[in-house]
């Protein structure tokens, strides 16, 4: 499921069916004291990000055989079901990303999402949804969206020859190299990208910028960045002319400006 800008952009939660509520922190739940603080935040956002070898760099030698032979385990079965220290990081992870309070059920080895009904004794919850080994990469991608990411993984198709299966492969592992990419600049960090912002002329200060959420964090620096390129640009044309000027570029939405 892809959220829409708007949505997105919003900052309120967003439902997904049979899951729960969705939510941008804002950049007030990153604080140290009153937040989780960004390595812990960031923590979460490396384990969303996760593959299979990416997992296998954090178990022993015997266990990397064990699973490498079991073919049929999915990412989820070797994280949240085998192994308990990895289960509950992620059950913090998808309890701080998601409205609901989440928990692990040992029958149906899955993680369940409750919420707290209002209308009948304390501590009344209701389940909201589920999150297994059928729906984590989906799960993980709807919360990584909330933080201006993307998982960079697609379902595999039913390929119509080898040479087709070779392609998508390469493809997989490109989207891999550039989400891996995206989330390793030190000049895109959060520190930095808030310095940056309430230094220009845009309205935020620090009083007022952690009642941003990350998503519109990204947002608002990407567009000032776009805004002001297009400002420098027209003084020249302006001044040398040159060739045929779009100054309608400017309307263009930031989605639309990141894909080039």
């Amino acid at each position: 499921m892809k959220f829409s800008y708007e949505d997105l952009l919003s900052g309120d939660l967003i439902v997904a069916d049979g899951i729960g509520h969705f939510r941008s922190p804002k950049l007030k739940d990153l604080r140290p004291t009153e937040g989780v603080g960004i390595k812990v935040y960031n923590t979460y956002l490396a384990l969303l990000t996760w593959d299979k070898e990416d997992f296998l760099k954090y178990v022993s030698q015997s266990q990397v055989t064990m699973f490498e032979k079991a073919e049929k385990l999915t990412l989820f079965d070797m994280m949240a079901v085998l192994k308990p220290e990895f289960r509950e990081l992620l059950r913090c992870a998808f309890d701080f990303f998601l409205l609901e309070k989440v928990i692990w059920d040992e029958k149906q080895n899955c993680f369940l999402t409750f919420i707290e009904k209002h209308d009948g004794p304390i501590g009344n919850h209701e389940q909201v949804g589920k999150i297994d080994r059928d729906n984590f990469d989906e799960v993980r991608d709807m919360a990584l969206q909330m933080n201006y990411m993307n998982l960079g993984k697609m379902a595999e198709p039913k390929h119509a020859s080898a040479k087709a299966k070779k392609y998508w492969d390469i493809e997989q592992q490109k989207r891999k190299e550039a989400l891996k990419a995206s989330g390793g600049n030190k000049y895109m960090g959060i520190g930095n990208l808030i310095s940056k912002l309430c230094a220009a002329p845009s309205g935020y200060t620090f009083h007022n910028v952690y009642d941003l959420t990350v998503y519109q964090l990204y947002d608002q620096f990407f567009q000032y960045s776009h805004l002001r390129s297009r400002e420098l640009i027209e003084n020249v044309h302006a001044t040398h002319g040159g060739e045929k000027f779009d100054y309608g570029e400017w309307m263009k939405p930031v989605p639309e400006l990141m894909k080039k």
